[in-house]
């Protein structure tokens, strides 16, 4: 038999582009208000034993505080990414484009040192429909005193992150804590 058909194939639309950001751009730190175009809502892992506290006053880096992290127990893993839209796993449009951004840098500092700690740009893999154009990570061990880190972005595709900065941690044994200020996207 012949027949001829109509076929509707309903697919996914190419994401809209996303908004030209203006560098740099803080993502946490005491400049970067309450408008900031990403939020730490993305909690991962053993999320019943991280807490933030993101106006620490004991020790900042720059500025009038820091974020104070606590990962309170010694196995599992854990982490928190800074999203655009809040909430959102790659099912929304959102995020920025940061081309023209070089590096992300972060100040860090852990409370005893030895702190082991993954930091990340783009998390959101092509098998989202809203995913980060561009992954990359950066494995520290902290020590006591804050030190500036870098993520070199050179030659990334970065006109779509919508998941713009996270950090990950594994078990240590015990519990652990450490201190992050200054998050920022610079030329």
């Amino acid at each position: 038999a012949v027949a001829t058909l109509p076929l509707t194939v309903d697919g996914p639309d190419a994401p809209p582009p996303s908004p030209q950001a203006e560098l740099p751009l803080v993502v946490y730190g005491d400049d970067a208000g309450r408008d900031a175009p990403y939020a730490p809502s993305g909690w991962m892992g053993e999320v019943g034993a991280i807490a933030m506290d993101a106006a620490d006053t004991s020790n900042p880096a720059l500025g009038a505080t820091s974020l104070r992290v606590d990962y309170r127990t010694g196995g599992g893993w854990g982490g928190v990414v800074w999203q655009s839209p809040a909430g959102d796993w790659g099912d929304r449009p959102g995020g920025l484009d940061l081309s023209g951004a070089q590096v992300l840098s972060v100040w860090a500092r852990g409370a005893r040192g030895g702190e082991r700690v993954t930091f990340l740009v783009g998390l959101l893999g092509p098998d989202k429909p809203f995913h980060d154009s561009a992954r990359r990570t950066l494995e520290v061990t902290l020590g006591v005193r804050w030190q500036r880190y870098f993520i070199d972005l050179r030659g990334l595709d970065l006109s779509a992150i919508k998941t713009a900065f996270g950090w990950t941690v594994t078990g240590q044994g015990e519990p652990l804590t450490f201190f992050l200020d200054e998050v920022r996207f610079e030329r």
